[in-house]
């Protein structure tokens, strides 16, 4: 491996381009290099499948007196070196004839995931696994619902206190594996305030989406009625350019709609029906 300018070569073909977003620097594979890490990923998916969607880890909270959000700090680049080698290792039990030293190198620099490979997430969320068991098994133990998407861990219960016993567990549990949280993003919400977790609003039994986003999503609905009305192949309204790209964005967040929010998702269908939208 070697820099050369922004970018590091892992071997002549196979490279990142170096690039920064604020603090954080971001690895962005080369069309080569980024096909090779799919293909691994879809292998490190049989062995360490993902059951935790944003979904999920929000709804579980549902109803709580008191939620706490913790964040792990930089959590891509504390996996501990052992962990990643034998997540690899496992993984390339799946692969007929796997070289493991040649999936290490396309997966690690320096020994860390990078931020920007489509591996990244995977091989840290597996290796977070032993973790994860320790501190679902206390907040079971407590009474307390827990779930993790990536590097956000979510508790909640109605009693305070035992939020506290989490967070002082959490914090001597993770650094005993390496890990450290980001204090600034640990908070504590209680139900007399919106409890917002994963972008979806929890503070009742049914989980919806924040008010703002469903404004926004009526407003889109009318922008885009305007739009197909006009017949212009391209047309900004409101500061909203319609081409293929945020038309399908719309139908995302329709999807979204649907899966998280069936009382919202209702009413969108309604109004985009009223406006002779079809999706």
């Amino acid at each position: 491996m070697y820099y050369n300018g922004n970018k590091v070569y892992l071997t002549q073909e196979l490279y990142y381009t170096i690039s920064r977003i604020g603090k954080r620097v971001i690895f962005a594979p080369c069309k080569e290099l980024k096909h090779a890490q799919r293909y691994f990923k879809t292998a490190i998916n049989w062995v360490y499948p993902l059951k935790m969607n944003t979904f999920k880890a929000a709804k579980i909270h549902c109803g709580k007196k008191y939620i706490l959000e913790m964040d792990i700090k930089d959590f891509y680049g504390s996996v501990p070196y052992p962990f990643i080698e034998q997540v690899i290792k496992n993984t390339c039990k799946r692969i007929k004839n796997a070289d493991i030293n040649y999936y290490l190198m396309i997966t690690t620099i320096e020994g860390k995931l990078p931020t920007g490979a489509p591996t990244s997430a995977h091989i840290a969320n597996a290796c977070f696994s032993p973790i994860d068991k320790r501190i679902r098994d206390y907040s079971r133990m407590l009474g307390v619902d827990y779930s993790r998407y990536m590097d956000d861990l979510t508790f909640s219960c109605d009693d305070k206190d035992l939020l506290n016993m989490i967070e002082k567990f959490v914090q001597k549990t993770l650094a005993n594996f390496g890990y450290k949280l980001n204090d600034k993003k640990t908070k504590y919400i209680s139900d007399n305030k919106q409890q917002n977790v994963l972008g979806v609003v929890v503070n009742n039994k049914d989980a919806r989406l924040p008010k703002k986003l469903r404004r926004e999503l009526r407003a889109m609905l009318h922008s885009y009625s305007v739009f197909k009305s006009s017949g212009a192949k391209e047309i900004d309204i409101k500061y909203r350019t319609w081409d293929e790209k945020s038309i399908a964005k719309l139908k995302g967040y329709l999807a979204y709609a649907k899966q998280v929010d069936m009382k919202t998702y209702y009413k969108l269908t309604k109004q985009a029906k009223t406006l002779n939208l079809n999706f």
